[in-house]
């Protein structure tokens, strides 16, 4: 039997939960999933239904099992079913006035997976096997149900000595989980952030170690060096895969022994810190290729924790959106119009929550609180990048298919990102996509941090 029920998220959202019932015998497909309206948030109120058949209408008349208002939503909408053959579940256009899109796209039907976007009328939901309450992990830390399980162990685990990895690609919030950790840790002394990446590869050892004054050339007073700096707290090494491999036995060491040599000392150090490292590649995949030292991830691996991106979770994405405006507007955040929570929605955000904390300012900046946002207000590598393919709706379009990008259209480092992520890390192929060369490509990435190799080892999207 098709379970299908609407329950309140606590931010404000509307959850219509679509699950199968049966055990076993259910295929993988019919996986429990909710589609969480999280647009408009402020009208959508949490209903309560039981289930009468193996399909559920939406739309706002009284008839319909799941009720949206707006006069931009038709009296009977869309339908959602579940298949009988293989568990899937669909949603499908009954005639209405503006459609169904799934994806940006209209269609006559399409199958819901987690991370599709909906969108009916001026409604937006995303489909998700996580919903949750947008909630407060930590100082500064906010995510939902995902974001939560995904650090939950490290919470678990803050009061031990158990050695932490996270891993999480650039603006997910690595350095928020290690200060939650330090302070979920109850350890007194501070907590220091370093970047190996950045450190100057012929005086990274001293930077990390310390030394004393007359060490080496230019050491005209001595430096404790950053573990301890960090004594009695917690060190983050970030990028720690960046440190040249004799470093790294020197880190082993240090790691084995809990005491630190300084550069010109004759005795070791004792010191108490709590290490965390942290890189946007899994330390599993550099040891092969010889980038990092299988018996230093041995000394490491204690537990990992893997932040999700945004576009995993793109849930919680307009609620944390519209959080960040009320925050930097100090309470004064302005309208959005259904068209940017869509397009919000579907950009793949390469840069994850840095990139969305940036645009909530430069829109509260430019426009204050005083104008009702649209998409024309966004910068066009998110406006254009998720403006919708329209498909005639009588037929039944693949939802899921990258588009490709007519060439006059002006193409942006993101862009490039998000289509060399979902070929793979193939340029040749994310040019296409894009429909630029492979030339101009390569230019793009030119001085950027663009880890191909990492990209090249993650599972290809279809």
């Amino acid at each position: 039997m098709l379970s299908i029920g609407s329950v309140g998220s606590g931010v404000g959202n509307t959850t219509v939960t679509v699950a199968a019932a049966g055990g076993a015998a259910a295929a993988p497909a019919a996986r429990h999933l909710a589609l969480v309206w999280v647009f408009p948030r402020a009208t959508a109120e949490p209903v309560g239904f039981a289930l009468g058949g193996p399909e559920r209408t939406v739309g706002r008349d009284q008839s319909c099992d799941v009720r949206l208002t707006g006069n931009d939503v038709s009296r009977r909408h869309a339908v959602l079913r579940r298949s009988s053959e293989d568990g899937r579940v669909t949603i499908a256009d009954l005639g209405s006035r503006n459609g169904v899109r799934v994806g940006g796209r209209i269609g006559a039907e399409a199958a819901l997976e987690p991370g599709d976007v909906v969108r009916l009328g001026g409604w937006v939901g995303v489909v998700t096997a996580s919903p949750g309450e947008l909630a407060e992990i930590a100082p500064g830390l906010w995510g939902g149900a995902k974001l939560q399980a995904a650090v939950a162990p490290a919470r678990q685990a803050a009061i031990s000595d158990l050695p932490i990895v996270l891993e999480g690609e650039t603006g997910s919030g690595k350095e928020v989980v290690a200060r939650a950790i330090h302070r979920w840790s109850g350890r007194p002394g501070p907590l220091c952030a370093v970047n190996c990446a950045a450190l100057p590869e012929g005086m990274a050892e001293g930077e990390l170690f310390g030394y004393r004054r007359g060490a080496f050339t230019g050491a005209d007073r001595a430096s404790p060096g950053h573990f301890r700096n960090a004594e009695g707290g917690t060190l983050l090494l970030d990028e720690v895969s960046d440190l040249p491999l004799a470093l790294q036995a020197k880190l082993l060491r240090i790691l084995e022994e809990r005491a630190v040599q300084p550069l010109g000392e004759a005795r070791p150090v004792p010191i108490d810190v709590r290490i965390v490292v942290a890189g946007q590649q899994p330390l599993h995949a550099l040891v092969p290729a010889g980038r990092f030292r299988a018996d230093l991830l041995a000394r490491l691996d204690g537990l990992t924790v893997r932040l999700p991106p945004l576009r995993e979770r793109r849930e919680d994405i307009l609620p944390l959106f519209l959080w960040l405006l009320q925050e930097i507007g100090r309470g004064q955040s302005p309208a959005i119009e259904p068209d940017l929570a869509e397009r919000l929605c579907l950009h793949d955000w390469p840069f994850n929550v840095r990139e969305l904390v940036l645009l909530a300012k430069r829109l509260v900046t430019l426009y204050g609180s005083g104008v009702t946002l649209s998409a024309d207000h966004l910068p066009k590598r998110i406006a254009e990048g998720a403006a919708p393919s329209m498909v005639a709706a009588t037929t039944a379009p693949s939802l899921g298919a990258p588009r490709v990008r007519p060439a006059a259209e002006p193409v942006e480092l993101p862009a490039l990102v998000v289509a060399l992520r979902a070929s793979g890390g193939n340029v040749a192929r994310a040019a296409a996509i894009l429909g630029i060369s492979r030339q101009r490509a390569y230019r793009l990435m030119e001085g950027q941090a663009v880890d191909l190799d990492a990209m090249r080892s993650e599972p290809e999207r279809s």
